[in-house]
């Protein structure tokens, strides 16, 4: 009896063990069917990715950039350090003479590309128009003699804040004719090479949107949130 009691209670327990297995590997199961990321009215399985990428892609032009980097798109690993960055990188660019911004992020499961932010376009035009050695030399080309050259160093190096007030003083001192062409490139040609650079290359529908201290905050709490997406899921 005693043998048979025994035997009893071990027949219990090994029961009790399966059980357990069984319930422990249901509950897995459960959770790995589970793990879904839902992404424009998808679900993607997170248990068949097998690796998970956060970037961060921008363009930040801004007067004092390298002439090479001028509209430059930047691809960088999304994180709290490169966050900081970019947030230390925008406080620069609002006291800027000109710029454009444009910040995006987004994961990559494996081949999966993920949009979690993308910024509106923060956009100034540049505002500094003056008579510059650079202007006369290309002036020079187009048939500017000495005497126009000798007026127009009148107002040599002052700074216009007014491209229409900047080509109206030029064609009054050098005495030029206004037709569409002058219009068009006597304001270019006040601009430094990189303003110039900057300028052209816009689009002719581009209107400005300028970037405030509480755009830049929310710049930097969106990319913030964005990394906590990944974070949770990674």
């Amino acid at each position: 009896m005693k043998f048979l009691d025994i035997l009893s209670k071990l027949s219990l327990i090994m029961i009790f063990i399966l059980l357990l297995i069984g319930l422990n590997k249901i509950g897995k199961t459960e959770k790995s069917e589970g793990r879904f990321y839902e992404y424009k009215d998808s679900k993607i399985n997170l248990q068949t990715v097998r690796k998970i990428v956060p970037r961060v892609d921008y363009i930040i032009t801004y007067k004092g950039d390298v002439y090479d980097d001028i509209f430059k798109k930047h691809s960088l690993s999304l994180n709290e350090k490169e966050i900081q960055n970019i947030d230390t990188l925008l406080r620069k660019v609002l006291t800027s003479e000109y710029y454009s911004v444009e910040i995006a992020a987004y994961m990559l499961l494996d081949n999966e590309k993920v949009e979690l932010y993308h910024s509106e376009r923060y956009l100034k035009f540049a505002s500094e128009y003056k008579v510059s050695d650079g202007m006369l030399e290309k002036l020079y080309a187009y048939g500017l003699d000495d005497l126009q050259a000798k007026n127009l160093s009148k107002i040599k190096d002052k700074v216009y804040e007014n491209p229409k007030d900047f080509f109206e003083d030029v064609v009054s001192y050098a005495k030029l004719n206004v037709s569409a062409w002058s219009r068009e490139n006597i304001p270019k040609f006040g601009l430094d090479s990189s303003a110039n650079k900057f300028m052209n290359g816009l689009s002719v529908d581009a209107t400005e949107h300028n970037l405030t201290v509480e755009s830049v905050e929310s710049i930097k709490k969106s990319l913030l949130e964005a990394y906590n997406v990944y974070d949770g899921i990674k």
